[in-house]
């Protein structure tokens, strides 16, 4: 425009320099005529005053014309966004961080409540716009937080890319105490760039029992922004657990306010605000009661067997609900929620007992002869045998390589006399190692199940993937098959491997979590549910959201009376066989269980060799007749499952029907 006003100008001066050279050069005829008296001056001057006008006018015009266009532009075609602009130079906008949605038990007790949390947040873009005003600032900050305000200063103008220009919120301090976050809300309107929010902080309070399963929260990361864009780098996310599963209902909805402020960035007046919307509650189906009387009740018996870990998990087996779930050892996941230090992280993490791992839903075990129920099911329900069916326990087989008759492998029982004869109820009731191999692999002119079946019959149970709980990883253990082992070891399947995997050894691994939905499916008449941890949403005023249905994942693949005669077995081990006696004469209502001893090696304490420690197991359900509760209990090297996982059952069951 400046441009276009200097060149119109420039040509006005030269058209008039040009009608001065012509006035000068006609002064001879003008002197004349001014003597002879004619009217030569007036033809002379009217027309060039006429034209020198004209231009004139038509300067104006054109600058009138372009002032039009660009005002036309500013107001009409521009005007909107003008005028954005414009309130963005007054107006602030300051995010609301919506309170956190908390978790009950099933009764109602809290085992996650919110704290309050003061921050304060500085966006570089905002703060004041002179080095000194900015000064003055960092100094009232420091003198109130009592730190160096070189520090305020780096953070807030040097820890980002963008430096003064950036408009990402920076956490200038965390976890203000009182006193000090209402002397920084007195000083607020001079504090120009500076908010101090209210991002409250969890506190767990379930003793860290739950841990593994509440999980924690933390900052965002920068992945978690680049799957979550919407949050702020300053925003807290789910990083574990429920906490992370649930983390679209826990968030809840920000709130907003719009200020006015001065040319200094000071506020003037409050425009409009929106109340943020709390996140929603989460209601679980663990008895927090419950809950700690079964880890006190594991960590006594893991230190009675001298072991360093164990698990105790309990479902109901009417719809998969959850109803106890005990790693040991265990941490206290406030740890993480104040902001971790790097020798108490370094601590959990060089625990020989490894508390931060989740043993229920992420740790791959042989199971030992708890599968022998399994087996039984799939042998029953293919016609291997019947209820009649009986295999004669000598305590040992004798494999006869079919490529070399000179070779003989020999399989042991568990008892080295022999069990005698044994049906499928009397196999289960003594764990008749003979008897599971015979009908599992087969042995002399009877033809086992094998392992092809009996594949498709543990993956109906569950085994070989993930249950589907509600947490966000989870192991899916491994099925061994042929085809498996020709790619993993370039070996062919054997007897001996449909063997070892018919009394759940060799490359079979399963979790916790695993066999206790089987062993619910058994309980409950062979339906198999997905397991849950959280029975109900509510929102923050109470009002139910949703309830979590039971999820059937698999049903009616064995029938009825071939799973009653399964029971009868598992009844009777508790009642008089590898189970008995203690259950029978504590626990007020009648239990089926089966145990489990599986073999594994590890390094010795000392470091001086392999030594072979067995897991500990056993799983349960009761009331045989309407069973309420499913239970699984794993002593990681413990000995013997009869020894050291029964007892914690038995006390479990017992503090359950107590309860």
């Amino acid at each position: 425009m400046k441009k276009i006003f200097g060149d119109l100008y420039s040509k006005a001066f030269e058209f008039e320099s040009s009608r001065k050279e012509k006035e000068v050069s006609s002064s001879e005829d003008w002197s004349a005529a001014v003597l002879s008296g004619s009217d030569a001056t007036q033809r002379v001057e009217e027309p060039v005053r006429r034209s020198f006008s004209r231009l004139l006018i038509g300067l104006t015009g054109i600058i009138a014309v372009i002032l039009g266009a660009q005002l036309f532009n500013l107001q009409i075609v521009n005007g909107e966004q003008n005028q954005h602009l414009a309130n963005g130079n007054s107006i602030r906008q300051t995010v609301i961080p919506a309170p956190r949605g908390v978790i009950y038990d099933n009764a109602g007790n809290l085992l996650v409540e919110n704290l309050a949390n003061f921050q304060l947040v500085a966006t570089p873009s905002l703060l004041a716009p002179t080095k000194s005003a900015r000064t003055q600032i960092y100094q009232t900050i420091a003198t109130i937080l009592n730190v160096d305000p070189a520090s305020i200063q780096k953070t807030v103008e040097s820890n980002n890319k963008g430096g003064l220009t950036s408009s990402t919120p920076v956490i200038v301090a965390d976890k203000i105490p009182r006193d000090q976050a209402l002397l920084l809300d007195e000083q607020s309107r001079q504090l120009i760039g500076f908010t101090l929010d209210t991002n409250p902080s969890r506190n767990y309070l379930d003793g860290g029992n739950l841990s593994q399963f509440l999980g924690y929260i933390g900052r965002v990361s920068p992945q978690d922004l680049k799957t979550h864009p919407d949050y702020r780098p300053t925003d807290d996310i789910g990083k574990s657990g429920l906490e992370s599963f649930y983390e679209s209902d826990l968030r809840g909805k920000a709130g907003e306010e719009q200020t006015e402020v001065d040319a200094a960035g000071k506020p003037v007046r409050l425009l409009a605000s929106v109340d943020p919307t709390p996140g929603n509650n989460l209601v679980l189906s663990i008895n927090k009661t419950f809950e700690a009387k079964a880890a006190a009740i594991l960590a006594a018996g893991v230190q009675k067997a001298n072991a360093t870990a164990g698990v105790v998990v309990a479902m109901n087996p009417s719809n998969g609900q959850i109803l106890a779930a005990v790693n040991y050892p265990s941490y206290d996941n406030n740890l993480f929620a104040a902001g971790i230090s790097a020798q108490d992280y370094q601590g959990l993490l060089n625990n020989p007992g490894h508390p931060l791992f989740n043993r229920i839903t992420q740790g791959s075990y042989p199971i030992g002869s708890t599968i022998k129920p399994l087996i039984a099911s799939a042998a029953l329900q293919t016609g291997t045998i019947n209820a009649s069916s009986s295999v004669d326990d000598t305590g040992q087989l004798a494999v006869t390589n079919i490529y070399n008759p000179s070779i003989v492998q020999i399989f042991h029982g568990w008892k080295p006399g022999g069990l005698g004869l044994m049906n499928v109820v009397s196999a289960l009731e003594w764990s008749s190692d003979i008897f599971f191999y015979t009908v599992g692999g087969g042995f002399g002119g009877f033809h086992g199940v094998g392992i092809t079946q009996i594949d498709n019959f543990l993956a109906k149970f569950g085994f070989g993937k993930p249950t589907g709980i509600d947490l966000p990883s989870e192991s899916a253990g491994f099925v061994p098959s042929p085809a498996n082992k020709l790619a993993r070891l370039k070996a062919s399947w054997t007897v001996g491997d449909t063997y070892n995997v018919s009394i759940g050894q060799g490359d079979l691994l399963v979790t916790p979590l695993q066999l206790l939905d089987a062993t619910a499916a058994i309980a409950n008449g062979g339906t198999l549910y997905k397991p849950q941890l959280v029975h109900e949403i509510k929102s923050a005023d109470g009002k139910t959201i949703r309830t979590i249905a039971p999820v059937v994942t698999d049903a009616n693949f064995i029938s009825p009376a071939n799973l009653a005669l399964v029971r009868q077995g598992m009844a009777e081990a508790v009642a008089s066989g590898t189970a008995c006696c203690s259950i029978k004469s504590t626990v007020p209502v009648p239990v089926a269980g089966k145990t489990g001893t599986a073999e594994t090696s590890t390094q010795d304490p000392t470091g001086t060799g392999a030594t072979t420690q067995p897991h500990a197991w056993f799983t349960a359900f009761a009331p045989i007749d309407n069973p309420q509760i499913a239970v699984v209990v794993l002593v990681e090297h413990g000995g013997e499952g009869a020894s050291f996982a029964v007892p914690i059952a038995r006390d479990v069951l017992q503090a359950y029907f107590a309860h």
